[in-house]
């Protein structure tokens, strides 16, 4: 489809460029590299690579506003992966929501035009907002005594009560950005405050300065399903390496397994085909000859048995 023409363009344009600027560090590999990727397909192009002109880069191509929306974006799923870990969850299980918040309105508008990227990456189905990160997290302030004792002496038990009587989710965002903090006539260093952070329930949660990301950790019989549907497939082509088949061939696979393992199965026998190039979907035992393998996933036993079809039959 276009997405992957284009995909396939840029990393050409990248190794094509790359070849020239590597061309003085590297000249017998990068030349083999220029003759496999350019010389091989545009004859009017120089006939080395250290013949070419010296790449000039096009300052017009440059989207500054999509750069930092990317960068901002790769930061969102990169804590995004960090909460999925906490939580003990596999990215291949796939999550209703991930909520998000970020420094600024214009942040989060741009994290919503790339918010597809975000959730591909996540394996999640929703990005929503967070208004407050008290939704998501408990916060509770405790004076750091070796640092405010000798400070204040015998005024401790003033600030002690003003942190009481604070907002902690302020004071924990106050402390994290590093900004010091006014409570009841005292300010505070963030250095002098401490803070514990308890996830509420049903939530995985990474802290950042300035930003909260928390996935919805709930799983939904839907999800689970899919989630073993991914598993299935992942074990599958593992048993395609394993059985020595090449990237295109198609193939014959039998499934053995519990009445959950057959719902899936059914329910998503398009998706497990597709991505398995699985021209045959069978349930019951495999055929003699079939290369096997008996499976635990999400506690389900599973036999598994794929077979290579004959190229002139699959076609």
């Amino acid at each position: 489809d276009q997405d992957k023409l284009s995909a396939h363009q840029t990393l050409y344009t990248c190794l094509a460029t790359l070849a020239k600027l590597l061309a003085p560090a590297m000249p017998f590999l990068v030349e083999e590299l220029y003759q496999n990727l350019v010389r091989s397909v545009d004859s009017a192009a120089p006939e080395s690579v250290h013949l070419a002109d010296w790449p000039v880069a096009d300052a017009a191509l440059i989207d500054e506003s999509l750069s930092e929306g990317m960068r901002l974006a790769m930061r969102i799923a990169s804590m995004g992966r960090a909460a999925r870990q906490k939580a003990g969850i596999r990215v291949r299980q796939p999550l209703g929501r991930v909520l998000v918040k970020t420094r600024t309105p214009q942040e989060q508008a741009a994290l919503q035009r790339l918010a597809s990227h975000v959730l591909d990456e996540l394996n999640i189905k929703e990005v929503a907002s967070l208004d407050s990160e008290g939704d998501v997290v408990e916060f509770s302030l405790r004076p750091n005594l070796p640092l405010l004792g000798p400070k204040y002496g015998n005024q401790v038990g003033r600030v002690r009560q003003a942190l009481g009587k604070a907002d902690p989710a302020q004071v924990a965002a106050a402390v994290r950005s590093s900004s010091p903090v006014a409570l009841d006539g005292f300010t505070l260093l963030p250095e002098e405050v401490l803070v514990d952070a308890k996830e509420k329930p049903g939530y995985a949660v990474a802290l950042e300065v300035g930003y909260v990301v928390a996935v919805d950790t709930r799983i939904t019989p839907e999800l689970a399903g899919e989630g073993m549907a991914r598993e299935l497939v992942h074990r599958v082509q593992n048993m395609r390496r394993s059985a020595g088949f090449d990237i295109a061939d198609r193939i014959t696979l039998w499934y053995e397994g519990g009445a959950e393992v057959e719902r899936v199965m059914l329910k998503h026998a398009d998706y497990i085909k597709a991505e398995t190039l699985t021209v045959d979907l069978h349930p019951g035992p495999p055929e003699a000859g079939a290369y096997t393998e008996e499976q635990t996933i999400d506690g389900a036993k599973v036999r598994l048995g794929v077979r290579r079809r004959d190229r002139s039959v699959a076609e």
